[in-house]
């Protein structure tokens, strides 16, 4: 009879250790998106982003971490896709040497992202808000020559920041334009923080912003 109780206590465990490892691998790996829900601000837009299906598998969930390369331009072409409605044509699958996401590659077809080198893209790096804003320029670019409408005013000044010069030459123009037209706003009413991340929520915000005027 003790035997029996033994071996019945040894097999509980076992599966109370397989079962607390699977939570742990489900919590680390998004699968419980409810465990890091969206912050209060952001809340009510992103209820309205999912109605509009601009949330994509890879971002829905784990709200307040920061967002990756390659989950930003899954969230830009899935939008892009929604507002032209038309399927984008990715480019070869040997376009880059570290990913074949076809939402990336689609991305690249359109212009709206490049990579970090003539055939790296870098998806699993964490985007900047200066890489972000030109992503979301280009991809209003596209959209404008897709539907032959203008949506944008075109004013990328800047000087009004402090650390304008912070800001890569590159992305000055896209910095300037979104925030001179309220899509991707300053981090305070005198900086950009052009370097710094950008957290699931926020993004999804910005894309759906930028849906909201071009759909």
């Amino acid at each position: 009879m003790n035997i029996k109780k033994i071996a019945f206590g040894i097999v509980l465990i076992y599966f109370l250790t397989l079962s607390s490892f699977a939570f742990a691998f489900e919590f680390q790996t998004g699968g419980l998106k409810d465990l890091v829900p969206p912050s209060s601000w952001a809340q009510e837009q992103i209820d309205l982003a999912r109605q509009e299906g601009l949330i994509t598998k890879n971002t829905d969930g784990f709200f307040t971490m920061n967002i990756t390369r390659e989950q930003f331009a899954e969230l830009v072409v899935n939008m892009t896709e929604k507002v032209t409605e038309k399927k984008i044509i990715p480019s070869t699958e040997n376009t880059f040497t570290d990913t074949n996401n076809e939402n990336i590659l689609k991305a690249y077809s359109a212009g709206i992202v490049a990579g970090i080198s003539q055939n790296t893209f870098a998806p699993k790096e964490l985007i900047t808000r200066e890489q972000i804003a030109t992503m979301l320029y280009r991809c209003i670019l596209y959209i404008e020559e897709q539907k032959g409408k203008t949506y944008l005013k075109n004013n990328e000044n800047i000087e009004q920041y402090t650390d304008n010069k912070n800001i890569s030459d590159w992305a000055k123009k896209a910095v300037g334009i979104l925030a001179n037209n309220e899509i991707m706003k300053g981090t305070s009413a005198a900086t950009l923080s052009p370097k710094q991340n950008t957290t699931i929520e926020q993004s999804i915000v910005l894309v759906y912003r930028v849906y909201n005027i071009l759909k």
